[in-house]
């Protein structure tokens, strides 16, 4: 089965999945409260950090001080890495899904590692430097872009990010765990069509996430709660993008936020304000987890 296949039929799965869930969610509010959340999941951009300040609102701080107060572990799921992170993200989170999670890890170490196939990463470097289109590259360690194009300034004010710029063959040196290709979904089909091993999803417009096809946030999110020892159930997620339908897939409960996709609202089970108006606080507060 080729990957774009495999994707599909996963997407459907989760699909029907995630609108069961959707429909018995209201009756089940009351027991996910406090005593039932144990973990929850952040995505950042549009969910923690609003695009208006870049930074994480007071009352999603205190929410998240009153969750950890009650012991529910607090995990960023993003598809950042964390060279990319605010530093107020840093160090202050029980767990860290980075870069769609394909590198997940903890005070511990890291508990999950999973790279893009050397030969599909060949595939989207040569078809970058032919001009088919710009790609910001991924390594954990370092990332970089390959040119500063209009579509690269203009997510960089969009996240509040400046992207050093990379020569290509750099990303050769080091293993790649996602790509950021940039353009609109015309340009998917120009690498998708050539690789055998990777998957586009989108949380933006501007550009493409490229990961492993056996990758995505659902994937960082079970391993998490494998680390962690705790069911889907006892989980709560919230997010804003296409990215984040998988990990909404991978939890109990799942919040999109009042900015979010029309699709995300879609399968989330709970839908809050936005996140430039107490988003994650009015959710938690109605939840019943703070």
């Amino acid at each position: 089965m080729c990957s774009g296949t495999a994707g599909m039929w996963r997407s459907g799965v989760l699909h029907v999945a995630a609108m069961v869930r959707r429909l018995i969610g209201p009756a089940l509010k009351i027991s996910r409260g406090a005593d039932m959340i144990k973990a929850a999941f952040f995505d950042i951009d549009g969910t923690l950090v609003g695009f208006k300040t870049h930074r994480v609102a007071e009352s999603t701080w205190r929410a998240i001080e009153l969750m950890h107060a009650r012991g529910v572990r607090v995990v960023i799921a993003s598809g950042r890495c964390v060279a990319e992170m605010q530093e107020e993200l840093k160090g202050v989170f029980d767990a860290y899904v980075t870069m769609n999670g394909q590198l997940c890890f903890d005070e511990r170490g890291t508990y999950r590692d999973a790279h893009i196939d050397d030969a599909d990463v060949r595939v989207l470097v040569e078809q970058a430097r032919a001009g088919l289109y710009d790609l910001y590259v991924m390594q954990g360690v370092r990332s970089f872009v390959n040119n500063r194009g209009p579509l690269v300034v203009e997510l960089g004010r969009q996240v509040g990010l400046d992207y050093e710029v990379g020569l290509l063959d750099m990303a050769y040196e080091l293993p790649v765990y996602q790509f950021n290709v940039f353009g609109g979904p015309e340009v998917e089909d120009v690498f998708l069509s050539k690789t055998e091993h990777v998957v586009a999803t989108r949380w933006n417009k501007l550009f493409c996430d490229v990961i492993p096809a056996e990758g995505g946030k659902d994937f960082g999110v079970r391993a998490t709660l494998e680390r962690l020892g705790l069911p889907p159930d006892e989980a709560i997620a919230f997010g804003d993008g296409e990215n984040d339908l998988t990990m909404f897939d991978a939890v109990g409960t799942s919040v999109a936020m009042g900015n979010a996709w029309d699709v995300v609202k879609n399968r989330a089970t709970h839908i809050t304000t936005d996140v430039d108006d107490d988003g994650i606080w009015n959710a938690c507060v109605e939840l019943g987890i703070i």
